[in-house]
Formats: structure tokens, C-alpha cells, sequence
């Protein structure tokens, strides 16, 4: 029980952020980046094997608000530090997101990614 309320303490703040990005419209942070993905919490745990419509509805709408470069490595950076705190994350789920969802990232939640290669 205590590992899901982490997970759904993660995927919750995650979306919180994201709401506040779209609000404000500025730069990304990392206190910007959270609700809506919440709907791929069972997928990123290993819980079902794909994620769901919801979930790529979110990837993509934080996708569209990654609009620079510096964004992209808020973006990455926050995944990384984000997946790494919550235990049961699977990263290779976690990091197949994007392209299963149709997504063009070019990061990886893996720790030892480094984000600020990204272009």
C-alpha cells in the first residue's frame, strides 16, 4: 500500500505541475511538470502493459509545452530526479512511453542519461 501512494504521490504532483505550466506559459520547471500523467502510473509500474489513451494525451500535451531546448532539459532533468524517487518505477516502461505513444523524445529517464546533451 505504501508503494502505491508514492506512485500515485509522484504521478499527482506531476500533474499539478503540468496544469501550472499551461496556466503561467513560461519556461518549464520542474515545479511545472505533473497531473495529467497520472494516467500512466499503471504502466509505468510494470501494472498493465500499455499505456493508455490518457496517458499519451498527457506525454503529448507535455510534449507541446516543451517548445525549447532548455525546456527539453527541464524536462529531462525532472523526469530523471522524479523516476528515480519513486520505488516500483520500471525505466524501460517508463522511457517506452514516449514512443509508444508516438512522441519524438530524444532523452531517457535512465540516471546516468545526460540531459544536457539535449538539443
Amino acid at each position: 500500500m505504501a508503494k502505491f501512494s508514492r506512485i500515485a504521490y509522484f504521478m499527482v504532483v506531476f500533474g499539478i505541475v503540468v496544469h501550472l505550466m499551461v496556466e503561467r506559459g513560461e519556461a518549464l520547471s520542474c515545479g511545472d511538470l505533473s497531473a495529467s500523467v497520472s494516467q500512466c502510473s499503471s504502466y509505468a509500474t510494470g501494472a498493465v502493459g500499455n499505456p493508455s489513451g490518457g496517458c499519451c494525451s498527457a506525454v503529448k500535451g507535455v510534449y507541446a509545452l516543451a517548445k525549447t531546448s532548455a525546456d527539453r532539459k527541464v524536462l529531462c532533468n525532472c523526469l530523471k530526479q522524479s523516476s528515480s524517487a519513486v520505488p516500483n518505477v520500471q525505466l524501460s516502461n517508463v522511457a517506452a512511453i514516449p514512443q509508444k505513444c508516438g512522441v519524438p523524445l530524444s532523452f531517457s529517464p535512465d540516471p546516468n542519461f545526460n540531459c544536457n546533451s539535449i538539443q
